[in-house]
């Protein structure tokens, strides 16, 4: 594979780790004589990231996910864990020990691309501008206050109180929604999942049926506050979308996966 135009989305190096695996992935490019631009992931722009054929994540999940959120085409990712010591991951395939000898299988194209499904949402008719690669949530505007609001799947509506509901991938089945005590999905499947946090049941809120449950590639999930203000965010990076009592939000699974760069083990 030829590389000719690469960004490089960083977080701000914190130990000495962090600023050696950046300056390494910087020199190694250099010295394979391809082009390439820096930019901290607080100041990403869909122009920065136009004409890219490939956007290398140095840090941890965070910044791997925050600059997914400006990848809606076929161009591919590569993570790189800056310090796994300290830093979860999960969707970095290399770290600075290794990244040179998987640059070299880049460019001998010896690597496979994998599609990561995505979720995407409406407020009402108006889309979200972010793809989630772990999950939307959608709660109260205020997180101490009780959600009240309509749920339906696959045509049966419930009225629930919560604390909020995690809609999903299967990427994200491994994390916040599986410590909130969902089910862990294979990596690649186009199915997702929802979950509701703290299900409130009491004198004026029967017991909720619909609490967890695996959804198909055609389905969705459709949430309609009956008082206050909610939000709805991507994977905790992404902009808090705020909407109003009785507008609709729906989650479903999105055409737009992403594609990210993984090793066979040799």
């Amino acid at each position: 594979m030829q590389l000719k135009n690469i960004l490089i989305v960083y977080t701000k190096p914190r130990n000495t780790t962090e600023k050696l695996t950046l300056n390494l992935v910087q020199k190694i490019l250099k010295k394979y004589k391809i082009n390439y631009k820096n930019v901290i992931r607080e100041k990403l722009s869909k122009k920065l990231v136009q004409n890219k054929e490939l956007v290398i994540a140095v840090g941890g999940d965070g910044t791997f996910l925050m600059a997914s959120h400006f990848i809606f085409n076929k161009m591919l990712m590569l993570g790189v864990n800056s310090d796994p010591k300290c830093k979860e991951g999960f969707f970095m395939a290399t770290n600075k020990n290794d990244f040179e000898r998987k640059l070299k299988r880049i460019l001998k194209g010896d690597y496979e691309i994998k599609k990561l499904h995505r979720l995407e949402a409406f407020v009402g008719d108006k889309k979200i501008s972010e793809l989630a690669l772990n999950e939307f949530y959608v709660a109260s505007a205020k997180a101490y206050h009780t959600a009240r609001y309509g749920f339906t799947i696959k045509g049966k509506r419930e009225r629930q109180k919560s604390s909020g509901v995690l809609v999903s991938t299967a990427a994200g089945s491994y994390a916040w929604i599986k410590s909130a005590g969902g089910k862990t999905l294979p990596l690649y499947s186009d199915k997702f999942e929802y979950l509701i946090r703290e299900p409130y049941c009491g004198r004026t809120a029967a017991k909720c049926s619909l609490v967890n449950g695996i959804l198909g590639k055609n389905e969705e999930v459709l949430i309609e506050f009956e008082v206050g203000k909610g939000v709805i965010i991507a994977d905790s990076t992404g902009k808090e979308n705020r909407f109003d009592s009785e507008q609709k939000v729906t989650v479903k699974l999105s055409k737009k996966p992403l594609n990210v760069i993984s090793f066979s083990k040799k």
